[in-house]
């Protein structure tokens, strides 16, 4: 790809969020990707599923002033007994309403960035990837379902001295893995689930190919550290498969357990989807048995 071919290139990003402490080591600066190419019962970041732009309403927000409908031009606001604001058969996500909205009760999620202009922003937080070990991590939805722009990205992260960790489901071409690596620090790697109907029901996916991806990371030598969302009543019946998946492989680091919660339900709302999250009944006690069953195995685990 020429220097032109990439200052060309755009991705759509749904949020940044930064001084992070949970998505690698140090302090970083996570990039939530659009788009996902699994469609997991259990999605906390419901508006990085689409990789269409997405407008989300906040009503505990709304101060009722109604700029929102005096700026849309396509009639798709409404002040009424119904329990939506959003006239969603009307609205063209032009995102004015969000953009004049003096309570941020109107969100807009996906913004056009360059790599350039997403370089740029990211690196207000340089003094603090430098002194701590942080750096950047592209997440999502699934970052690798933008591959020219998330390889992109991670090339001018790695060519500035600025640590990128991949936090992906799997579920993507292996060329894409080949793109990014040289580029990578660690993938923070999803594993859901091994036995493949498990898998289907909880994501709508078979997890052949995610499989098949770790295991050429594996042997690749990349640094791995999976991740094992917990979720009672769906994959909590994984863990001993997954811990007698990973004692085989040996470039994984570790594995942190991740205890379920509901609670992005409000987006949902929000953005006018359908809450699919399951009831929580995940406990910290589920979570350290869980751990214990991967220690056993002699696989280390992360908090």
């Amino acid at each position: 790809m020429t220097d032109m071919e990439t200052k060309e290139l755009a991705g759509i990003i749904s949020g940044i969020k930064r001084m992070e402490i949970h998505d690698g080591s140090g302090i970083r600066t996570t990039v939530f990707f659009k788009g996902c190419s699994l469609k997991c019962v259990w999605c906390h970041n419901p508006e990085s599923i689409s990789y269409l732009p997405s407008l989300a309403f906040f009503r505990e927000k709304c101060v009722q002033c109604g700029i929102c409908r005096s700026v849309c031009t396509y009639d798709a606001i409404r002040f009424d007994a119904s329990d939506e604001r959003i006239d969603r058969t009307k609205c063209a996500l032009c995102m004015e309403c969000a953009s004049h909205c003096p309570a941020t009760a109107l969100k807009a999620f996906g913004e056009k960035y360059t790599v350039d202009g997403l370089y740029e922003k990211v690196i207000e937080d340089l003094p603090f990837f430098e002194s701590t070990g942080g750096g950047v991590t592209l997440s999502g939805g699934e970052c690798l379902t933008q591959p020219g722009f998330a390889v992109a990205f991670a090339k001018k992260l790695f060519e500035n001295g600025i640590s990128a960790d991949v936090d992906t489901c799997g579920a993507v071409p292996r060329e894409t893995f080949e793109r990014i690596l040289p580029y990578t620090d660690t993938f923070l790697y999803d594993v859901k689930a091994v036995d493949p109907d498990v898998h289907q029901r909880c994501t709508g996916r078979s997890n052949e190919q995610i499989l098949e991806n770790l295991r050429f990371l594996d042997e690749a030598g990349a640094k791995i550290e999976v991740r094992y969302p917990l979720v009672v009543g769906w994959n909590d019946g994984e863990c001993e498969k997954i811990a007698e998946l990973l004692s085989g492989l040996s470039s994984v680091t570790g594995v942190k357990v991740l205890r379920y919660h509901n609670l992005a339900a409000s987006r949902y709302e929000a953005l006018g989807m359908e809450n699919t999250l399951p009831e929580p009944k995940t406990t910290d006690e589920d979570v350290e048995r869980a751990r214990g069953v991967f220690e056993r195995h002699g696989i280390r685990t992360f908090r």
